[in-house]
């Protein structure tokens, strides 16, 4: 998990929503790229990875955030990948955990090559110009490109303009012009209309030829209903995962995995009731639809962490971990979205724990508490903030009994990673270290999927004047 944040710190900036005196100043996110690197995966050491970075493309088919929860059809696949890769893992060792750093498509191959990541994952076509650049797996899918209608096929094709399909027109063109039939003509969609964006349009005005996958296309054939397939490109095109040429362990293990038969099916099966019918990727702050837990609790996560000097998406996810963002009220025990004791909300001042705001109120104030109590000159900032979730699932006091045993056992008490989670999962349970491991796979994804869709929306928007 400490590589996991230092990449997120690096790619979206400090845990906390601002510098405080009480939190330490020495940042990961002043690290080097090459120091970043050096934190990766390595499958060719003798001791395993607990960790693995996949980042991957933040899309309405590949992976988006609803209610919460991570969907997609590469997270789906990656999941699996997950479970693959824990088969006849020691049940002594912590379970080997991918974590989603979702990012612009465009990005994945540069940050990838930076060290950023250890895979890079998103319905990726292999090329050859790409090849010389990063090693790709086995391909888990033959993919084909067709115009798709509404109606009858019509002669200009609309194409988003970082759509794979540009790269394939011109040797499709030139097959038409061969075989007598007239060629396509080509225009831009609007700026920051994606592909999925575009069946929804066509879908709904009947009007628009486009060029679309056919993996794309079967995905949301269920969702478009309208939509039909014509000329296809004869070619078939690979789709696979890519890592960095020198992971020639990590390629192999890969290898493996792709080779396994029905994975893409399986994903378009879990994905297809996730989707949204305007092929857009929603963000996970306020501008989500109301039907969106997670947009519904954003305005009191935003306000109570501003209070308490919280970054407001920790708060979210370690929500979605208690409840998956329901408020469950019990007049006894742990109560409301983020699960409080009522005894633990009274010692933070909040005397009534069951709604919404003093709910989160009690939880903020309790994690603030659980910052100054871990901040420690010997605890750097990723463990600090593991620690405290840690420390919000069994208390702090059960921590420091974890970290007294692995200073005892001759490990570092000040590391939550290959050392106090070690213990952990020893002493206690499996249960702390998959809550730890839990909270900031959903924190990193929210935070990796809010600075990317910022980023695209702002490109967008700047496309459009």
């Amino acid at each position: 998990m400490i590589r996991f944040l230092m990449l997120c710190l690096c790619l979206i900036g400090p845990i906390w929503a601002k510098p405080v005196a009480s939190v330490k100043s020495t940042h990961p996110a002043l690290k080097k790229p090459s120091q970043l690197a050096a934190a990766g995966v390595d499958f060719d050491s003798e001791r395993p990875p607990e960790r693995l970075r996949v980042l991957v493309a933040l899309g309405p088919s590949t992976f988006f955030i609803k209610n919460g929860r991570p969907y997609g059809v590469e997270y789906t696949m990656l999941a699996e990948f997950e479970k693959f890769l824990n088969q006849g893992r020691a049940k002594a060792q912590p379970p080997l955990r991918i974590q989603f750093i979702p990012l612009d498509a465009g990005e994945l191959i540069p940050a990838l090559r930076a060290g950023r990541g250890d895979i890079a994952a998103g319905l990726m076509p292999v090329t050859e110009g790409a090849k010389q650049l990063v090693a790709f797996s086995t391909p888990y899918l033959q993919d084909r490109w067709c115009t798709v209608s509404a109606a009858e096929e019509g002669h200009s094709l609309t194409i988003p303009s970082s759509s794979y399909a540009h790269r394939l027109l011109g040797d499709f063109n030139e097959a038409r012009r061969k075989a007598g039939n007239p060629e396509f003509e080509v225009e831009n969609a609007a700026p920051g209309v994606g592909s999925e964006m575009l069946l929804a349009q066509i879908n709904k005005e009947a009007e628009k030829t486009t060029m679309a996958s056919s993996f794309v296309l079967g995905l949301w054939n269920k969702t478009f209903t309208k939509l039909k397939s014509h000329s296809c490109i004869e070619d078939k095109v690979p789709l696979a995962w890519a890592v960095r040429k020198e992971d020639s362990a990590l390629l192999e293990t890969l290898n493996r995995f792709a080779d396994k038969t029905g994975i893409a099916e399986r994903a378009v099966v879990a994905t297809r009731r996730f989707l949204d019918a305007s092929g857009k990727v929603q963000s996970t702050g306020g501008e989500l639809g109301s039907l969106d837990k997670l947009a519904f609790f954003a305005p009191v996560f935003q306000i109570v962490a501003a209070a308490n000097n919280l970054d407001w998406l920790l708060l979210a996810a370690i929500g979605q971990k208690e409840s998956g963002l329901n408020s469950v009220v019990r007049k006894k025990g742990p109560t409301g979205i983020m699960q409080i004791n009522p005894s633990t909300a009274r010692n933070m001042g909040v005397n009534n724990p069951h709604d919404a705001e003093g709910n989160v109120t009690a939880a903020a104030r309790y994690l603030k508490y659980l910052r100054n109590f871990f901040n420690n000159p010997g605890i750097n900032d990723e463990d600090q903030l593991y620690f405290m979730i840690a420390a919000y699932n069994a208390g702090e006091g059960r921590v420091q009994q974890l970290r007294n045993q692995a200073a005892a056992q001759g490990l570092d008490r000040n590391r939550w990673l290959g050392n106090v989670e070690k213990v952990a999962l020893k002493s206690v349970s499996k249960g702390m270290v998959d809550y730890v491991s839990a909270v900031s796979r959903y924190y990193i994804a929210y935070q990796s999927t809010e600075k990317t869709r910022k980023k695209h929306d702002g490109a967008s928007a700047a496309e459009a004047k």
